[in-house]
């Protein structure tokens, strides 16, 4: 967690890393603690991370939070977003999908990114309009709109191979 709290990026990523391939649930608490109140944008990010996999009961509200967060970093609210993907409960889903129509493009990118891992159906008229007048590009990656219909591919691939089973999302956790 010291190293978490850095002033190094390199130093502050590495050490999420070591707590994610940890998978210390003790560790969730400060994590969460973090996340909120992290001093720098840079490691309230790296909070976000490892939580994408840790089972910690407040860990899924958390993230949630920091998503629908309209003050916090666009980074930061990515990051949770990003986290939700594998770690996630119905809830979840919503929140996601109400930051579709966020204002920050890396926000609307990692929600649609989030929901394709869900294979959410629900999302896909939103992701039609993001894919049809989306084109801000997020650094180091692609364009919303990009983003927005391979997320739509892989959506309707994923609800077509759970046809004929009931859960809708395989990785909810109620």
């Amino acid at each position: 967690m010291e190293r978490l709290n850095g002033t190094s990026s390199v130093d502050v990523f590495e050490g999420a890393k070591e707590i994610w391939e940890k998978d210390d649930p003790p560790t969730v608490r400060s994590l969460i603690k973090m996340l909120k109140h992290g001093k720098r944008v840079m490691n309230r990010t790296a909070a976000a991370y490892p939580l994408n996999l840790m089972h910690g009961k407040n860990a899924i509200p958390a993230l949630e939070k920091s998503v629908d967060n309209r003050v916090e970093d666009p980074k930061v609210r990515g990051q949770a977003a990003e986290s939700l993907a594998h770690n996630h409960r119905k809830k979840s889903h919503s929140v996601l999908l109400k930051n579709l129509n966020d204002s920050s493009k890396e926000v609307r990118f990692w929600c649609a990114n989030a929901l394709a891992e869900m294979g959410d159906g629900n999302a896909l008229v939103l992701l039609k309009k993001l894919a049809e007048n989306d084109h801000r590009l997020v650094k180091g990656f692609w364009s919303v709109s990009k983003e927005a219909k391979a997320v739509i591919r892989r959506i309707r691939n994923e609800l077509r191979s759970r046809e004929g089973r009931r859960k809708v999302c395989p990785f909810c956790r109620d």
